[in-house]
């Protein structure tokens, strides 16, 4: 802990906001009188925001297999009102020749001003069931964080792919920690477009 962390001109709204964070953060308590038990109520934090987004990934990837291409579902967090949103779009914008689809998928929290987000989009081309190219990139989104993200290309099979992205998000002021996102994106070869894996470390 700095002596930065303890002083009081840090007000508790900016402490709420830190420790309401979503996507990466779980509990953080930016005490001088931190506890042994912290790192246990962080990692149990962690778990917690970590079963939200296997339903919200549940939740969406259910959406579309009903034919659904626009999809945004939340969990709350918090009696503050903070939620964790996954949204997932595809559009199809196929031509005679070939058959394309752009796809976005994204991970964020509501908290306002110190929240974040991470979104994987691009588009892929498939025939007779099988993927013939793909283009994506990875952006990440927060005003109070450095941000980086290493993103690639897994081909599994003819008719899987993955796309796995990594996002780091380093607090610039209020605290020294990193924090880390997930997002795994699957294309296949019919067309079809699932988000594999939206998690934090």
């Amino acid at each position: 802990m700095t002596t930065k962390l303890s002083k009081k001109s840090i007000s508790s709204t900016v402490l709420m906001g830190l420790a309401a964070i979503t996507l990466s953060l779980g509990i953080y308590a930016p005490d001088a009188k931190a506890t042994q038990n912290e790192p246990v109520a962080h990692l149990k934090e962690v778990e917690r925001i970590n079963d939200k987004l296997d339903q919200l990934t549940d939740k969406a990837n259910s959406q579309l297999k009903k034919g659904l291409d626009n999809v945004v579902v939340q969990e709350p967090l918090n009696v503050q009102g903070d939620k964790l949103e996954l949204s997932m779009n595809v559009e199809d914008i196929s031509t005679k020749a070939v058959k394309q689809k752009k796809f976005n998928a994204k991970v964020k929290n509501t908290t306002p001003v110190f929240g974040f987000a991470h979104e994987v989009s691009g588009k892929f081309t498939y025939e007779k069931g099988k993927l013939k190219s793909s283009s994506y990139d990875a952006y990440l989104t927060g005003v109070f964080y450095s941000k980086s993200h290493s993103t690639k290309q897994h081909k599994l099979d003819p008719s899987v792919w993955e796309i796995r992205s990594r996002g780091t998000f380093k607090a610039l002021k209020y605290t020294p920690v990193e924090y880390s996102s997930r997002v795994d994106v699957g294309l296949y070869g019919s067309g079809d477009y699932r988000v594999l894996k939206a998690k934090i470390n």
